[in-house]
């Protein structure tokens, strides 16, 4: 057809990323595929061909939930922070604050029964439908679900990265909730974030609340101690 992209790169990123100006045009699906790719694409791991497998749907959950919710991912860095008096954990999330992450990057999850929830089939759809990522077919016995993440997805990423500089921020991001999350399950890292007691106690399907005045209050607290 005139007129249309002939790439399925190009395709999802002329539907998704024409008009980034303006977020309520794109779509929140469309929103919602582009952080789970690079959720995919930096907490994966090298595969065949080229491509890379990510591990597990829970994980992907349980990470996205750290990358919607910068008020938890900065009181995760200052556990690490006084556990390991790591000054750059303390520093990155001093910075979620400076910059009001917690105010203007916060996108709201769902309190279930196993925790954050997200429906993750229609962002996975997009991605599938274009050739981005596909569902590995599972054995007998294995109930985890793993994707592998195509060539396709490694160029579409690079590509919308150099024409749209913000997405990276979605990159540094992702990179910054892996250096506490790592290839560990997806079971343990809802562990952690069970322990936080806004996040257990909500009722099942409620919003999970925002943290931002607790976790200000012990920045600051740290901030005197030197």
């Amino acid at each position: 057809m005139p007129g249309q992209p002939d790439h399925p790169a190009s395709a999802i990123s002329g539907a998704a990323f024409s008009a980034d100006r303006n977020i309520q045009q794109i779509g929140f699906h469309h929103r919602d595929a582009i952080r789970l790719l690079f959720i995919l694409v930096v907490g994966s791991e090298e595969a065949e061909d080229g491509e890379r497998i990510f591990r597990g749907e829970k994980r992907a959950m349980a990470m996205d939930f750290l990358v919607r919710y910068p008020d938890y991912l900065a009181d995760e860095l200052l556990n690490r922070y006084e556990r390991e008096k790591d000054l750059a954990s303390l520093q990155a999330a001093r910075q979620i604050f400076e910059r009001d992450e917690p105010d203007v990057r916060t996108v709201a999850m769902v309190r279930w029964r196993r925790g954050a929830f997200q429906n993750i089939e229609m962002p996975l759809s997009i991605l599938t439908a274009h050739g981005l990522v596909r569902a590995l077919k599972q054995t007998v016995g294995h109930k985890r679900h793993d994707f592998i993440v195509t060539q396709a997805a490694l160029a579409f990423v690079a590509k919308i990265e150099r024409e749209q500089p913000s997405l990276t921020w979605y990159r540094d991001r992702v990179q910054l909730v892996m250096t506490l999350a790592g290839f560990r399950s997806g079971s343990s890292l809802k562990d952690d974030q069970y322990l936080h007691p806004e996040y257990r106690d909500a009722p099942h399907g409620t919003e999970i609340p925002s943290i931002k005045g607790r976790v200000l209050t012990r920045l600051d607290s740290l901030r005197r101690r030197g």
